[in-house]
């Protein structure tokens, strides 16, 4: 176990002590300050899914033949996935972003925004929740959301589209966000509503970028149903397995509480096996259209 408090992460407002106590009156007893604190860990698993990404990204930026080889070997696409039987796509697809070079073998730097923007989003919610969530069920919202948003996107867009991106994992850990957010409302109060409604706006704000990105004649297109799987796949995830913290008294400060994980992962083996087998079963489906 890391040090309870990472000098890094910024401070969750959990662990923010109480407002002052107003002045007392005759009428009013007296309120004492506390604050709770919540064991937490690094966000190393956030800062290495970052680093996978960038290194591929720089590999293929090397020669154009270990760029066309990535691709055609890594994108996620129906027919290869469900009819070739290349399982390895759903995931591969997940660490390949657009590419800096173009067609004709040049650079296109401007395709770099493609990981800088999933890149960000991994780092903002990663640095947030991974220290709540711990390094494991972190990774398995980040993974297992993102298969999920893979597995949709080979299940309802065209056989002849070819998507890669991170960004389904990111919706993944966004959802699981949310879902934290709402399972610890009353504790958060107000800052934690605005957070919820800020990844809602975030939500509907992407859904209509990828609706508009469907009419256009070129260019790259956002592949919505990789990040909607990606995020109900998170949310529901994280909806078995997220920390539910309770504040304790703690023995060792009077004046503070410990926020006691009352979900911890081992309580969750079961549930984690029910998703897998869920996701398999929606491998299943795909099949049997090819």
């Amino acid at each position: 176990m890391l040090p309870e408090q990472p000098p890094e992460r910024r401070p969750h407002p959990l662990e923010e002590p109480s407002a002052p106590p107003a002045p007392p009156s005759q009428n009013t007893p007296t309120r004492t300050p506390v604050t709770l604190r919540i064991p937490a860990v690094a966000p190393t698993v956030t800062y290495v899914l970052i680093a996978i990404n960038v290194l591929v990204f720089i590999a293929r930026a090397v020669s154009v033949d270990i760029n066309r080889a990535l691709l055609d070997w890594g994108a996620n696409n129906p027919v290869a996935v469900f009819e070739q039987g290349e399982l390895h796509r759903l995931l591969t697809s997940m660490f390949l972003h657009a590419s800096i070079r173009d067609d004709l073998g040049g650079f296109a730097f401007q395709n770099a925004i493609h990981l800088i923007l999933n890149a960000y989003i991994i780092y903002v919610t990663g640095r947030g929740i991974e220290p709540l969530f711990g390094h494991l069920r972190f990774a398995l919202v980040y993974l297992l959301g993102g298969l999920a948003g893979s597995i949709a996107s080979a299940l309802l867009s065209p056989s002849s589209v070819y998507s890669v991106g991170a960004s389904g994992a990111a919706f993944a850990i966004l959802g699981g966000e949310f879902v934290y957010l709402y399972k610890h409302r009353r504790l958060l109060g107000e800052r934690g509503r605005a957070q919820m409604g800020g990844l809602i706006s975030l939500g509907v704000m992407n859904l209509l970028l990828g609706i508009l990105s469907t009419f256009s004649l070129g260019g790259a297109r956002i592949d919505n149903w990789g990040h909607i799987g990606g995020a109900i796949g998170g949310a529901a995830l994280a909806w078995m397995i997220a920390p539910f913290f309770l504040p304790r008294r703690d023995p060792t400060r009077p004046d503070s509480l410990i926020a006691e994980d009352i979900n911890p992962l081992r309580a969750n083996v079961r549930a984690v096996s029910l998703y897998v087998t869920a996701l398999m079963a929606l491998l299943i489906i795909g099949s049997l259209r090819y």
